[in-house]
C-alpha cells in the first residue's frame, strides 16, 4: 500500500493505492454492492445501513446512509458532538471499465463541519485490479480543525486495510 498524507494548512490531502485480486468488473460490482455496505457497517459496529444503487449496468451510483452513535466517534470528535450523526456516502462511477473506471466519493457527516471528497480509480491489470484513492479531508472548526484533519488522515491506512480485507472476502465468495 502506497501512502501519502500532506497537510496543506487548509486541509489534509490523502493518496493511497491497493490491489484487489479480481478483474475490474468484479471489483466494481462488489464496491457498489449492498453486501459491502452491510459488511462495512457490521465491521464498524453500526446498525444495518440504507443502501441504494442506480445505473448498475452503465455508470453505477451508490448511496449508503449509516447512523453513527456519538460513542463510536473518536474522542476528540466526541467532545464536539454529543448526539447521533447520520453519515451519507455517495459514490458516482463514470462507467464499468473494462480497462478503467473512476468514481467521485463524497461523505456528508450531517451537521458536522467536515468535508471529505475522494476519487477512486480502478485500473485493470489482468487478473488483478489496481485501486488508487486521492482526496481531501477538511474540518472547518477554528483552532482545532487541522488537528482533527490529521487525526482523520492518521486513520486512513487502518480503515483502508480493514476495508481491503472485507472487499477481498466478498470477492473470494463470488
Amino acid at each position: 500500500m502506497v501512502s501519502l498524507s500532506v497537510a496543506t494548512g487548509e486541509h489534509m490531502h490523502v493518496e493511497r493505492s491497493i490491489t484487489y485480486h479480481a478483474d475490474l468488473e468484479t471489483v466494481l460490482g462488489v464496491l457498489v454492492s449492498s453486501d459491502l455496505a452491510s459488511a462495512r457497517a457490521k465491521a464498524g459496529g453500526l446498525d444495518h445501513p440504507e443502501h441504494t444503487l442506480t445505473k448498475e449496468h452503465t455508470a453505477p451510483e451508490a448511496v449508503t446512509v449509516v447512523t453513527v452513535p456519538a460513542e463510536k466517534l473518536p474522542d476528540k470528535a466526541r467532545k464536539l458532538v454529543s448526539r447521533t450523526t447520520v453519515v451519507t456516502i455517495t459514490q458516482v462511477w463514470d462507467g464499468r471499465g473494462p480497462e478503467r473506471a473512476t468514481a467521485s466519493f463524497t461523505v456528508d457527516v450531517g451537521s458536522l463541519p467536515v468535508t471529505i471528497r475522494l476519487t477512486q480509480t480502478l485500473i485493470a491489470q489482468g487478473e488483478t485490479t489496481l485501486s488508487t484513492f486521492e482526496g481531501d479531508v477538511k474540518v472547518s472548526i477554528p483552532f482545532i480543525g487541522s488537528k482533527l484533519e490529521q487525526l482523520a488522515a492518521s486513520k486512513v491506512d487502518a480503515v483502508l486495510a480493514a476495508d481491503h480485507r472485507i472487499v477481498n472476502s466478498l470477492l473470494a465468495a463470488r
